[in-house]
């Protein structure tokens, strides 16, 4: 994936043409597929219309990860996709809701292991396949979920967490970077998505609600415990420590700590993005 990331105190955006300029440095459209802007930055209409016209997704979020938007360039040949979408919204979203959560726990499983922590998946991959509720399905994600997170947080000093997941807002230095990294995430499926054509607002384990982008939270599943890893990389490598974290109204990554963590997201990014591909693949082959 191209993704271009720009996240200044001050930048002047603008488009000329077939190139992106950003504070007087150039950058053509046909190395960029995907834009993700950061923080109190200005583009003009004009600007956003002609990425779209060239098919370039652009990614909006707020600082603190607390508002965003995207503008996808969406190909015309997508009703079909959708309709099969929608149809299988209405009378099959269990079977496809039982794959995610059964990739999920796996990989988390698979994660735990990792730092020999045993969880026991023949019981609770039972249990999902005799859920015949999403209702029952999103019980056991979310009794699963509590217990990983135990171990999870473990792992970690406890000058950088609280022992629990927290979200709106994250409250300490632990939780900010998993919500920081699983915001980014959440965005790249979505454009992803639109991309190849589905509804993102259509879901099957997560259900539709307002602005949410139902099906990327779905896909994110698959990729959550990666990131938990890899968070977990990003602190015992001490990429980033507590200074770069504030409390205001909540935890969030400093400007000086978002600059330091792009470079290797990038790279982190690459490594995922065939397996996201892949997972889309899939899922298109069970609609």
């Amino acid at each position: 994936m191209n993704l271009t990331i720009i996240d200044r105190k001050t930048a002047q955006i603008k488009t000329d043409n077939k190139t992106l300029v950003v504070n007087g440095q150039k950058l053509p459209f046909h190395l960029i597929d995907t834009l993700l802007i950061v923080g109190k930055q200005q583009l003009r209409t004009e600007d956003i219309i002609l990425l779209s016209h060239h098919g370039i997704q652009t990614i909006l979020l707020s600082a603190n990860y607390a508002r965003s938007a995207i503008v996808t360039a969406s190909g015309g040949k997508s009703a079909e996709l959708k309709l099969a979408q929608y149809r299988a919204a209405v009378t099959k979203p269990l079977p496809i809701a039982r794959w995610i959560l059964t990739q999920k726990i796996s990989a988390h499983i698979t994660h735990l292991k990792t730092h020999e922590i045993s969880v026991n998946e023949t019981e609770l991959s039972e249990k999902i396949k005799n859920a015949e509720t999403l209702d029952a399905l999103l019980g056991v994600e979310g009794s699963f979920s509590r217990r990983y997170f135990e171990h999870y947080f473990s792992l970690f000093p406890k000058t950088l967490h609280k022992g629990k997941r927290s979200k709106r807002p994250p409250l300490d230095p632990l939780n900010a970077l998993l919500s920081w990294y699983y915001t980014l995430f959440y965005h790249i499926i979505a454009v992803r998505l639109a991309g190849f054509g589905f509804e993102t607002g259509i879901g099957f384990l997560h259900r539709p609600f307002r602005s949410h982008m139902a099906l990327a939270s779905d896909l994110l599943e698959l990729f959550r415990a990666d990131i938990n890893a890899y968070v977990y990389e990003i602190f015992a490598d001490k990429t980033v420590t507590a200074s770069d974290f504030t409390k205001k109204g909540g935890v969030y990554l400093r400007y000086e700590g978002r600059k330091k963590l792009y470079h290797p997201f990038r790279a982190f990014l690459d490594r995922l993005e065939p397996r996201i591909d892949a997972a889309i693949a899939e899922l298109r082959s069970r609609l």
